[in-house]
């Protein structure tokens, strides 16, 4: 278990954790992400992303960094983040792919996203690393106002190819922050 704060806590995630990753993200998702899908059914994604066998492919992948997160001995999120990752921008420079940083809504607002990003910004500089990136929904507003609270920049865009994700909410932005 990592402290991060006084009360935040990481305990990592291995592939004994699964149900309870499974349980926990059904919680988490679809409040602020079911308007995203047809029928506002979100459960194919959650399938996709925190299935067994997607799992343990993410817990072998090298370098990544995968736990619960833990405030006030209460699992509330989950943060992966995955060291050396190189960007879609020109140079060489290895960076942190911060890949999921999911937190339960009624904890949102609380200083708790900020920490942690703190956390993987000191992880990053620990190792070596030389920028934070990132991937965010194009009209998930308030967590793109959040990563440009915290330094990050608008580097490109994409479009996911999910057939049943509403084709007006596709977009994405990729963001980066040098350290």
């Amino acid at each position: 278990m990592i402290q991060v704060t006084n009360h935040l806590f990481l305990t990592p995630i291995d592939n004994q954790h699964q149900k309870t990753l499974m349980e926990l993200m059904k919680q988490i998702y679809p409040p602020p992400y079911k308007h995203l899908w047809v029928n506002e059914d979100s459960s194919w994604y959650l399938e996709k992303c925190f299935s067994k066998e997607n799992l343990i492919t993410e817990l072998k992948e090298k370098d990544s960094f995968y736990s619960f997160v833990i405030f006030k001995q209460q699992p509330i999120g989950i943060l992966r983040f995955v060291y050396n990752s190189q960007i879609p921008d020109p140079g060489n420079s290895k960076g942190v792919f911060l890949h999921r940083l999911y937190l339960h809504p009624d904890f949102h607002g609380k200083g708790i996203a900020q920490n942690l990003m703190g956390f993987v910004e000191e992880e990053a500089i620990q190792n070596d690393n030389h920028f934070i990136w990132l991937k965010a929904m194009d009209t998930q507003m308030q967590a793109i106002k959040f990563y440009k609270k915290l330094g990050f920049k608008t580097i490109g865009t994409e479009r996911l190819d999910f057939k049943l994700m509403l084709r007006d909410f596709r977009g994405m932005i990729v963001m980066k922050k040098a350290l």
